[in-house]
């Protein structure tokens, strides 16, 4: 079962994540992540054995959640140099909440299947991918200019979820298997 951990987004946040599409026109033949499906990805299972899954909603359920308050930081790109071919906004405000509870996650489940990341923890919310190398590479000014736009009005992450992830020719379906709401400030 494909699976990852994520922080669920208030939906005028996502809404509002949504609507910079309209900034982009059709460069890089975006794939855009519907606003419903906006999240924040704390750990990325991958193909997990269905035998583990009891232990990694174990890891879901017994991470220490607090108020998190966020704010959108601008706009980027993976990989940093080079053609672009995921476009996401970067966030701000509680990271050191954010990376306690990516660092409780990844140690609840270091006896699983999960892949490692070699890179750090870089807390972004993942809005297009891109299709189509033709106009890729003017994305990159396009998301400074975009991200420059941005307030940095505060938000609250609104519950910590695990999803399964089913890849379809129309873009991948979630379905949260065990959700917990964080506290509010």
């Amino acid at each position: 079962m494909r699976c990852f951990v994520a922080l669920d987004l208030p939906p005028p946040v996502c809404n509002y994540l949504a609507g910079l599409r309209s900034h982009f026109g059709s460069m890089g033949q975006l794939r855009w992540v519907p606003a419903d499906q906006l999240h924040l990805t704390l750990l990325f299972a991958g193909e997990l054995p269905e035998a583990e899954l009891p232990a990694l909603q174990a890891a879901v359920a017994s991470a220490p959640l607090r108020a998190l308050q966020l704010h959108l930081a601008g706009l980027g790109h993976f990989p940093p140099r080079g053609e672009p071919r995921v476009l996401w906004a970067g966030l701000g405000g509680d990271l050191a909440g954010l990376a306690a509870l990516h660092g409780h996650l990844t140690t609840a489940t270091a006896e699983l299947s999960v892949p490692r990341e070699d890179r750090d923890f870089t807390p972004h919310i993942t809005l297009g991918r891109v299709k189509s190398p033709f106009g890729a590479l003017a994305l990159v000014g396009k998301c400074a200019e975009v991200g420059a736009t941005l307030r940095p009005k505060p938000f609250p992450a609104v519950a910590l979820c695990l999803y399964s992830s089913v890849l379809r020719p129309s873009g991948p379906v979630h379905t949260p298997l065990l959700r917990r709401a964080l506290p509010t400030v």
